[in-house]
């Protein structure tokens, strides 16, 4: 069959064929950069969760070649520390909703410790407003700059603080900021 090819259709062939590798390697290119890559603000990623620090910090590795492992702060969402009051109940509330289970991470920022900070979610749900609807955490309102957002999760709060639910059953819970001032 190729015998009986001219040179000229053999040429164009053979440049077809280098041009599909080409851009064969390019995609593999792509993807393999993709698969070492760090946690990145502005991306969305699939990880698992391995350890559960707090109410409102967790960390999670992510499926790629290097397994990369992030420490991860809850958006908007401010939990009792450990020690404070309420602390162990919130931080148990996030390993049962999320601990060993793969969820979607959201990367919005990286704090001052050098944290991611993002949304998690599980099966469709956020589980950051879960956690403040179940009374396990504050509404962190000084990071939310859209007024309508702000709104929304403070009715989520407000909800939950009517129903007395979680930390909400103690009249006098103390914020966190409040808290980690105090204990300086």
């Amino acid at each position: 069959m190729l015998s009986q090819l001219s040179s000229g259709w053999l040429i164009a062939l053979g440049m077809l064929l280098c041009l599909i590798l080409l851009y064969l390697l390019r995609k593999l290119s792509q993807f393999l950069t993709e698969l070492f890559k760090p946690f990145k603000k502005g991306k969305r990623y699939w990880c698992r969760v391995v350890h559960v620090s707090d109410g409102d910090t967790l960390t999670c590795t992510r499926f790629n070649l290097r397994r990369s492992e992030t420490k991860l702060r809850f958006a908007y969402v401010d939990a009792p520390e450990s020690k404070q009051s309420f602390g162990k109940e919130s931080q148990q509330m996030v390993k049962k909703m999320v601990y060993r289970k793969l969820v979607r991470v959201e990367i919005t920022d990286v704090d001052r410790y050098g944290r991611c900070v993002g949304f998690i979610r599980r099966y469709g749900k956020n589980i950051n407003q879960e956690l403040v609807k179940l009374g396990g955490a504050w509404v962190y309102e000084e990071y939310i700059r859209n007024p309508s957002q702000k709104q929304q999760w403070l009715a989520l709060q407000q909800q939950a603080k009517k129903q007395k639910k979680g930390l909400w059953k103690n009249p006098n819970a103390m914020r966190p900021s409040t808290y980690r001032k105090q204990s300086k």
